[in-house]
């Protein structure tokens, strides 16, 4: 066999052993030790998995509860920030990853950036602590179900809506009638029931009284700073702030913060660092 066919071949059964002793060793971060998480929650909530938690499609309860329950039987992670970005969405979802948080087992802060309304503020409310940015939007805490309606549209060129149902409920909300007196008070009063729920859960997360709170939801947004000084922000600042603050209450001087990312096979560490690495090599020829 040629020599230098026999040096490549051993080089290249190193690299994978050394490969496959890291990933058992660190995992899919590269961190031996004790760490603090970050986990983003950039953009709309819903429980739609499609588009995936760290992509530009928003953010999935679906996936964001199985990180949550994998951070949890994490032993090395001793902390876990979340970094919102979001302007709220469904209100299942933001539910499903406020209860879920209760449930972890960690120390977990909320840093709220630019925003962090509705439905994120529910799930920032369910943290141990709450950072936000001074001139972040926080808060509305409030629901709404408007939709388009183009009954005088169809009137204006002569189209018509033929209505064929059986319970008299059932094209409640549809665009092509108006709504009568008692569908509007019908909608009305299940969007009054779901923003009761959302106070309550609010003031029991944030430990405050329920009328202070319900004085609160008028579904205006606070900035950071007004939040603050209301009560339902607990510190400005941002991550620095928050890595700061929890190395404190973990009694820490050193950590190791590391962004959540999506877990990878072995065969796709292995071959994605092999990638890497032949990309920098053929860089540095091409330099």
């Amino acid at each position: 066999m040629n020599k230098w066919l026999l040096i490549i071949l051993v080089l290249l059964g190193l690299y994978l052993v050394g490969s496959v002793f890291a990933f058992i060793a660190f995992g899919n971060d590269g961190v031996l030790g004790e760490k603090i998480e970050v986990i983003s929650l950039d953009g709309e909530i819903s429980t739609s998995s499609d588009n995936g938690l760290l992509q530009s499609g928003g953010v999935s309860s679906t996936d964001l509860v199985k990180i949550i329950k994998d951070v949890s039987e994490d032993d090395s992670v001793v902390g876990v920030i979340f970094e919102i970005n979001s302007p709220g969405g469904s209100v299942v979802a933001s539910q499903e990853i406020a209860d879920a948080i209760k449930f972890l087992n960690k120390t977990n802060y909320a840093v709220i950036r630019e925003s962090g309304a509705s439905g994120a503020y529910w799930i920032a409310s369910a943290t141990d602590k709450i950072i936000a940015s001074p001139m972040s939007i926080t808060g509305s805490i409030g629901v709404y179900g408007s939709y388009l309606e183009f009954s005088g549209l169809f009137e204006k060129y002569g189209v018509n809506y033929e209505r064929l149902i059986s319970g008299k409920y059932k094209d409640l909300g549809v665009p092509y009638r108006n709504l009568t007196t008692d569908e509007m008070n019908l909608l009305q009063s299940k969007l009054n029931k779901i923003h009761e729920f959302f106070i309550k859960e609010v003031a029991k997360n944030r430990n405050m009284d329920i009328n202070m709170i319900r004085n609160l939801s008028t579904g205006e947004f606070y900035l950071g700073e007004e939040a603050k000084d209301l009560g339902l922000v607990d510190v400005l600042g941002n991550r620095d702030t928050a890595i700061e603050l929890m190395k404190q209450e973990l009694n820490l001087t050193e950590i190791n913060v590391v962004e959540n990312k999506p877990k990878s096979s072995l065969i796709d560490a292995i071959l994605g660092n092999v990638a890497f690495q032949f990309g920098r090599g053929f860089g540095s020829v091409l330099t």
